[in-house]
Parts: C-alpha cells; structure tokens; sequence
C-alpha cells in the first residue's frame, strides 16, 4: 500500500517523486500487488498508466483536515482489511496505528529544524516536529533521497539505528533533454519568454535564497547592461513579499520576469531556452530543478549547501551559500566564457544521466521486500 494523498494540484518535487515512484514501481514489478491510495480530486491521474497488479482507489478529500483523517484513520482500517504486508507513507508522516504491517516511511529534508524561519507555522510547530520525529522512531525503514538528509536524521535523532535509513535517489524524468534549437526557439516564442534569459525554478518562498539571487542580478546588470533578463518561475509560496519589494527598483525595471506556476509539459522548454540556470536554495534534501536543467544541457550554478554539494560539485558552477558576490562571478563567468560554458554543459549532461527512475523504483522495491522476507546483516 502506498499514500498519494499528499499530492497537489501544482506538482513539487515531492509530487514528482510520488507519482514517478509509483510509475516506475508499476513498469518493473508485476508480480506483487499494489493498492495506490489517492484524492479523489486525483483519481484519474494515474489513468491507463499502471499495469493490472496496481488498483488505484480513491478514498480522500485533499483539504488537510480530510487527509489527516484519512492518513490516521482510514489509512490503517484500509491496511488491516486489505492484510496489507507493507504501507508505504512517502511524505513525512506515517499512521500512529501500526497495525500488523510493516511501514516505510521517506524523508526528503529536515529543513523543519534546521531552517524553521523558512516554513509555515504548521511545518515549525512543535506538534508537527514532534509527530515527524515520531513517525521516523516508529517507521520500520526510512527512505531518505540524499546522504545530506540522513546525516540530519541521525543528528536529530541520534537513538535511530543507522540500518534503519535508507539511501533511495530520486531520478530525472525523460522529458528533460536536449532539444533541436530551433524548436526550442519557437517553444520560448510560444512562452513569451525573453530571447535570452537566466532561469530559476521553484518556488517563491525565503528557502530559495531568491532575495541574494536578486541582489546578485543587479550587481550583474550594474556591470553589463546587456546581461539576459531573468526569468523566476514558480508559485508564489510563503513569506514571498520581501522577495517581491526587492524587485522595486529602476535598473530591474523590465528585466525580471515572474510567469507563476509552470506546468509539467512546459517546463522542460523554459530549462532548454535558457542561457545559465541558477539555483542558491540555502538547503536541499535532493534538489531537482538543477539536475533537470542539466538534463537539459543548460550549465548551472548552485549553493554549495548539503544535498546540492552531494549532487552537483563537480559539473555546476558552485558558491558558498548566501554569497552575493560570488554569485554575481560566477553568472558573469558562465555567460562571458563560452569555454567554460561547453564543459558546464558536458559535465551536467553526464551527472544528470546517473539519475534513473527505473533505479529509484529498484531500490524502493528492495526496502519492501526486505521487511517482508528480512535479509541478515544488511549494511548501514
């Protein structure tokens, strides 16, 4: 059994991961059964998409009171009336009712403790820590994208038996690629994106470190008037007005440009028409949109923080985090040196290719059989 209820209308990287997961899980196993447990505002998204061993069954409201309903109640009745032997919980919170069951549970970052200022008060709050923490003393297996986000666990939960974590690594979808340009050109005409652009993709939210890429643009603008406009796609989240007064100002008049939430089939075009790509998030617990860019071919910058470091050293253009000024070289760099720019792209195209869906789903697999049939000594 496995929980989508956490999934949104405007897709994250926790939703990317849920739905590619469960895609991917249904590609390679088709021996053992499957109950996809979803909204019933999604219950036609997995449509067509999965093989006969998977039932997809609609049996929540995506309104949070609803869903944490369903999660500690409905979702246990569900396991037990099933004789389920494994329930997945792939979004921090795992039922307080146990059950019979074997639980896995996956924790993409720990931002909640290490980063509180940057989330809502519900994802600060003492409730929710203490229910997260709960839950990952409690899961049998933790599932964990990144070395960076098991590291934090074990900071923050330093009774937690190491081989009770598990490193499983998020892939990168297909459609991130390479593009003939001149398609990708009549793509960004379609857009009414700017001929030459430096992107960003995420949310809008104080995480994402925005403020100091905004203030690193200007300084950029200030020494190169013809420097590409820049292109901040992605919702407006929590705590965005600062990040909107910072754009007040005369020089970026007309430079920065907010297109909102893009969609799943437009986002590989705005990656593929941009000239640099950016991304100096203070902390990750896997980081997607660089390696998408990458995918794509678009040499990429990066904070030199936790997942991101793990990731990325070695094929982007990285600076320390919340450095201004480093961040303003290292753009002026990657547009001014097209040697540089050429080794960028063939270093980002070589570690983008490592991440695998078909490989997240294996090891994801492997946790659960494991905890049906336990395998001795297994490492750390």
């Amino acid at each position: 059994m496995i929980d989508l209820s956490a999934l949104q209308p405007q897709a994250t990287g926790v939703d990317n991961y849920l739905r590619h997961l469960v895609l991917y899980l249904g590609r390679i196993d088709h021996e053992n059964r499957y109950r996809i447990y979803v909204n019933f505002e999604d219950r036609h998204l997995l449509d067509d998409l999965l093989p006969d061993n998977f039932s997809v069954i609609p049996l929540s409201l995506r309104p949070r009171p609803v869903r944490l309903a369903f999660q500690q109640l409905a979702l246990p009745a569900a396991a037990l009336r099933w004789s389920a032997d494994v329930v997945h919980s792939p979004s921090f919170i795992m039922p307080l009712y146990r059950g019979r069951q074997r639980h896995v549970l996956t924790i993409y970052d720990m931002t909640f403790f290490t980063l509180p200022e940057c989330h809502t008060a519900l994802r600060r709050s003492l409730f929710y820590r203490l229910a997260l923490l709960r839950s990952i003393r409690r899961a049998d297996l933790v599932t964990v994208p990144s070395r960076a986000t098991r590291q934090q666990i074990l900071d923050f939960v330093p009774d937690l038996p190491p081989h009770r974590l598990r490193l499983v690594v998020p892939g990168i979808g297909e459609e991130f690629a390479v593009r003939d340009p001149d398609v990708v050109r009549r793509e960004v005409d379609r857009l009414r994106l700017p001929r030459s652009y430096i992107l960003h993709v995420g949310t809008i939210e104080p995480r994402k470190n925005l403020l100091g890429l905004i203030r690193a643009y200007r300084r950029l603008v200030a020494g190169n008037g013809s420097a590409p406009h820049l292109v901040l796609a992605g919702r407006l989240g929590w705590n965005y007005r600062d990040i909107l007064a910072e754009l007040v100002s005369p020089e970026l008049d007309g430079r920065v440009h907010l297109p909102g939430y893009v969609s799943q089939d437009d986002l590989p075009w705005y990656y593929a028409g941009a000239s640099v790509f950016v991304y100096p998030s203070l902390q990750e617990g896997f980081g997607f949109p660089p390696l998408e860019a990458m995918a794509c071919g678009v040499p990429s910058i990066s904070s030199l923080s936790t997942a991101l470091a793990e990731n990325l050293d070695g094929a982007a253009e990285m600076v320390p985090t919340g450095d201004v000024d480093a961040l303003t070289a290292a753009m002026s760099r990657l547009l001014e040196d097209p040697g540089l720019r050429a080794e960028r792209r063939r270093q980002g195209l070589e570690r983008a290719a490592r991440f695998r869906w078909s490989e997240t789903a294996r090891q994801t697999l492997e946790c659960y059989r494991s905890l049906v049939e336990p395998l001795v000594g297994v490492p750390a």
